[in-house]
C-alpha cells in the first residue's frame, strides 16, 4: 500500500508540472516602443516628428566619413594564426599606399573573393574612386578600430585570411 501511495504521489507531482500556465494579471499589452523612441527612433510617416529619427532610407554614403583612429597607412608585419573558415578580408584606406596596394594585389584579392573594408574614407567621391580601382571587389566603409584591437594590427593595407595577416 505504501508503494502505491508513493507512486501516486510521484506521478501526481510530475503530472502537475504539465499543467497549463495560469495568468495572474494582464495589463493591456501596451507597446513598449515609446520607451525606446528617444534612444533611436525609426522613421514612420504616420508617427509624430522626431528630430533624431532615422530617415526611411539610409545609404552607405550617409555613414561617411569613416575614421579608424587605431589604424594608419604603413608597413604590416606578417602574423600567422588559425582562423579556419574565415572569409578573406582586406583593409585599405584612400591614401596613396592603399591605392597602389589594391592595384598591385587586385588579381589575388579577386581570386580569393576577398571583401574590402575601407577603414579610412572621407567622402562619397573617394569611395567611388576606390571602387573604380577594384571593380569586381566588394568594398565596404567600416571602422577598423575593433578589428585592430582584436588582431592586433596598427597599419594597413592588410590582407587577413584564415592563416594570418599579410601585406
Amino acid at each position: 500500500m505504501k508503494k502505491v501511495v508513493f507512486i501516486f504521489l510521484v506521478l501526481g507531482g510530475s503530472l502537475s508540472t504539465w499543467a497549463e500556465n495560469i495568468i495572474i494579471a494582464d495589463f493591456g499589452g501596451e507597446s513598449a516602443v515609446r520607451f525606446y523612441e528617444s534612444l533611436q527612433p525609426e522613421h514612420d510617416v504616420n508617427a509624430p516628428y522626431y528630430p533624431n529619427a532615422l530617415p526611411s532610407f539610409v545609404s552607405e554614403f550617409d555613414m561617411l566619413p569613416i575614421v579608424s583612429h587605431k589604424l594608419t597607412p604603413g608597413k604590416v608585419k606578417n602574423k600567422s594564426f588559425d582562423l579556419a573558415g574565415i572569409q578573406p578580408i582586406f583593409l585599405i584606406g584612400t591614401d596613396s599606399l592603399s591605392r597602389h596596394w589594391i592595384t598591385e594585389n587586385y588579381q589575388r584579392l579577386y581570386q580569393l573573393d576577398a571583401t574590402g573594408l575601407v577603414v579610412n574614407v572621407n567622402n562619397k567621391e573617394e569611395l567611388i574612386f576606390l571602387r573604380t580601382l577594384a571593380p569586381e571587389l566588394l568594398l565596404l566603409p567600416v571602422s577598423g578600430d575593433d578589428l585592430a584591437e582584436r588582431i592586433p594590427l596598427s597599419h594597413y593595407p592588410a590582407l587577413i585570411t584564415e592563416t594570418g595577416v599579410s601585406q
